[in-house]
């Protein structure tokens, strides 16, 4: 058993850039610094520019500046540097690698980190303790379709060849006893990338003494200040290849014990911040569910909310999105303007769905399970009014959200259309519906409207059980099925008119009208006329069947949104090149037809002027005679006078 004073002392540092907001990994082992720090005022993460430093260089030595901050003022056993998105993995577990060796994950959590193995403190320093160094596997530079490190370095065109010339000239020069590693490392079949590894202590400060003293002669013999923005990063380049150079050193030098492991590349690294009420009073939080692609119609849903909606409330609205553009939000956000009592918010649910597979039907996206995180994402709000993207406003939805709802985990408009399928329309749906056990199924509630108990759902169910549940089967409508199974008996019923269906077929409402139980067909007519919002809930949309009933109203405020013109635009040129595409089918079709008719009857020909003559009589058309001399043919007939 080690005792305490024989357990190594690891740290490994992993830099976060100044503004960025990435999911920290903090323990025993592991680090955060933030590089370039001399530009905050104040520091959220262990800053690089405390004690002795070089913060100031961050902009050209990148990662560079947290390895001399560690060098200069932190003392351990063994010093390690990741990235905020690239790191080593610990894991037994064997990962799909691409052509540069890179394992690529796609959100970078405690989940995932688990994963690779570097939650597990004890794993980490078992295998670190075991080596003088630790590097990712090294890439073969066959494999990335180049001879030598010093070919690829020449084939990146925004650095300047010339610049790898002169650190190899400073290194024979300044640091002569690496020269001959640095060759044979330059026109080698291996490289390491991005500044990655462990060092045992003497072998870090031995490294750091030869890299820092070729990037500071460089700085003094290059003027870097016409350099574009990646060339000034130069010396950060420099270095990445110099790690390499110091490896094969003591590789050839020998007697050092170097370990490998995969390299992870982590795609989406932001951390979520926690969410708090917008305005500090009488706020109405409204949460959308949406990708970028819908946001265009989602737009004019948020419109109408804000073209109904009261000065005396604040409205917190707040999308479930992943991967929106800068741009989207922007023009989500316009939608607003001027407003002062609204607020439009982004909350990206990657991560949370990253670990699962769930079902989808073909017209219902996978965007419609993001409702199920609401209620502990949002714990700062005790009631909170989800709404679909497909809809309008007719009315102040605060009105809705004032609603009591009790012990009610749920208040929901039931669904009609579910009605008529469980009345007889669809006996098929019926005994997949009867499975479930439920008391009650043949009266489900639609979820594109739902005023939700956050607090009370907090209490019963956790998001990871809402999605494990939903990942065991395959829901026909997916959440909707789902919350209606967990909820039943605890749904509060909203009426019809705060979901009014808009129909999505004209003889939709005459198919309600066959099927539905007449009590509620009835109601549900009796909605039309104090409608308070439309749902466009069928696979018929206003935005691609203008004549649907009740689309006038969806377009009424689509044109008031930034995403009108762009959406016509695509539109008109969708129909163009679908237009273009006819034309040249029409064009090799005539040009058969034609070729077939020039064949059978060539121009000149007796027979040819018979057969024109015999289909202008049929089609009661004038006959024209040709006049052949013009083309250059001599007729091969008389022409009558």
């Amino acid at each position: 058993m080690k005792t305490e004073q024989q357990t190594p002392v690891i740290k490994i540092f992993t830099t976060h850039s100044v503004g960025s907001r990435n999911y920290v990994l903090q323990n025993g082992i592991f680090h955060a610094v933030r590089g370039g720090a001399y530009q905050e005022k104040e520091h959220d993460l262990q800053p690089d520019c405390s004690g002795e430093n070089i913060s100031e260089k961050n902009a050209s030595y990148c990662e560079l500046t947290t390895q001399y901050w560690a060098w200069k003022n932190v003392d351990a056993d063994y010093y390690g540097f990741f990235h905020y998105r690239r790191m080593l993995s610990f894991s037994d577990e064997p990962f799909e690698q691409d052509q540069w060796e890179i394992t690529k994950l796609d959100y970078l959590n405690a989940d995932s980190l688990k994963k690779i193995g570097v939650m597990d403190e004890d794993r980490v320093r078992n295998f670190i303790s075991q080596y003088d160094v630790v590097t990712p596997i090294p890439v073969k530079l066959q494999n990335v379709g180049v001879k030598s490190l010093r070919k690829q370095y020449g084939l990146t065109h925004k650095l300047n060849a010339e610049d790898l010339d002169l650190m190899m000239e400073i290194i024979r020069e300044c640091t002569p006893e690496y020269y001959d590693a640095a060759k044979c490392y330059m026109e080698g079949p291996i490289c390491y990338l991005c500044n990655i590894f462990v060092l045992k202590k003497e072998l870090f400060d031995e490294y750091n003494r030869f890299l820092f003293t070729v990037l500071e002669e460089f700085e003094r013999r290059r003027d870097m200040s016409r350099y574009n923005a990646e060339a000034f990063r130069t010396p950060g380049h420099l270095g990445e290849r110099m790690f390499g150079i110091f490896c094969t050193y003591l590789k050839n030098k020998g007697g050092y014990r170097i370990g490998e492991r995969p390299l992870v590349y982590f795609t989406h690294t932001e951390a979520q911040p926690h969410f708090e009420a917008a305005f500090a009073d009488r706020n109405v939080p409204i949460i959308f569910a949406c990708n970028e692609l819908y946001t265009q119609f989602c737009s004019a849903a948020l419109c109408s909310v804000v073209e109904h909606s009261s000065a005396e409330n604040h409205y917190d609205v707040i999308f479930l999105c992943k991967d929106f553009s800068s741009s989207i939000k922007e023009k989500l956000k316009a939608v607003t303007a001027g407003r002062e009592n609204f607020s439009v918010r982004f909350y990206d649910v990657g991560s949370l769905f990253a670990s699962y597979h769930l079902f989808e039907r073909p017209n219902i996206s996978i965007e419609t399970y993001y409702r199920l995180v609401i209620p502990e994402v949002f714990d700062v709000y005790d009631k909170v009014l989800y709404l679909d993207g497909d809809l309008i406003a007719l009315d102040d939805v605060a009105k809705l959200y004032e609603t009591d709802l009790g012990s009610c985990y749920l208040g929901a408009a039931h669904d009609i259309a579910h009605q008529g399928n469980m009345n007889g329309g669809n006996r098929e749906m019926e005994k997949y519906y009867q499975q479930f056990g439920c008391q009650d199924y043949k009266n489900f509630y639609n979820a594109g409207v739902l005023l939700m108990n956050t607090k009370l759902m907090r209490k019963n169910f956790s998001t990871r059980f809402l999605l494990d549940f939903a990942q065991q089967g395959a829901f026909m409508f997916q959440d909707q099925d789902l919350l209606n199974i967990l909820c039943e008996g605890r749904i509060l019923d909203i009426g019809y008119e705060w979901n009014f269906y808009g129909d999505p077929i004209q003889s939709y409402r005459g198919w309600y009208n066959s099927f539905a139980p007449r009590k509620d067909y009835q109601a549900y007519l009796a909605a039309k006329a104090k409608m308070k919002i439309i749902h466009y809930a069928g696979n018929e949309k206003p935005w691609w069947n203008p004549s649907q009933e009740y689309a006038e109203i969806f377009w009424k405020y689509f044109r008031k949104t930034a995403f009108y013109e762009s959406f016509l635009w695509n539109e008109m040129k969708i129909c163009s090149a679908s237009a273009r595409a006819d034309r040249e089918q029409a064009k090799i079709a005539y040009r058969t037809r034609v070729g077939k008719f020039g064949r059978l009857l060539p121009k000149g020909t007796r027979r040819r002027e018979v057969v024109k003559k015999i289909i202008c009589f049929l089609t009661r058309k004038p006959y024209i005679e040709p006049n052949y001399e013009a083309e250059g043919i001599t007729p091969k007939y008389k022409k009558k006078k």
